[in-house]
């Protein structure tokens, strides 16, 4: 099988596999736990965060805490073939045509300290499975961002296909606990 099938197919299996937790709610209250153990998350004050939808793992309770601890929170935003990341403050969201949503509002140019993605899968290599759209590529290739990966611990694999240009995250959290391939600074 090649990579792109490879793909494909361990997509369609994460997303069944989510799709069948029953244990979700609990899994995703340990998550955003977990979450504020990373060492240093609170000492920063910018957070690119994605919106959870459907199966992913849940980050509503990650946003609430960073809007109540006075951080700075972008979400973000489809804009044809790109994403734009939108300050967030707890206005109301309007529903994407992909059912995930969004804030309305400028787009802002500032560069998150950490951004907070989703994923189908990921291995201990910290790479990441996305649902590949591409959206995230051009956070994941930021330099200075903090990558910190959001998901179950089932979709934790030994090995995921990957490229040698693929971007590798810095943090995995799940409901297990946190994996670090590097601290904040």
């Amino acid at each position: 099988m090649n990579d792109a099938n490879e793909k494909r197919e361990l997509r369609r299996r994460m997303k069944r596999l989510r799709a069948e937790d029953e244990r979700r709610a609990e899994r995703d209250a340990k998550i955003a736990e977990y979450f504020f153990t990373l060492p240093d998350i609170l000492s920063h004050e910018s957070f690119f965060i994605y919106n959870s939808f459907s199966t992913e793992a849940d980050t509503s309770r990650m946003i609430a805490r960073l809007l109540s601890e006075g951080k700075r929170v972008s979400l973000p935003r489809v804009e044809g073939k790109d994403m734009v990341s939108v300050p967030y403050v707890g206005q109301a969201l309007v529903k994407s045509p992909y059912g995930i949503l969004e804030p309305e509002g400028e787009a802002d140019e500032e560069v998150p300290e950490v951004c907070v993605l989703p994923l189908l899968a990921a291995d201990r290599q910290f790479n990441r499975l996305g649902y590949g759209g591409g959206f995230y590529d051009r956070f994941l290739s930021l330099p200075h961002v903090y990558k910190v990966g959001v998901c179950y611990e089932y979709q934790i694999l030994e090995k995921i296909p990957s490229e040698p240009h693929d971007v590798r995250l810095d943090a995995l959290v799940t409901d297990a606990g946190v994996i670090l391939r590097r601290k904040l600074k």
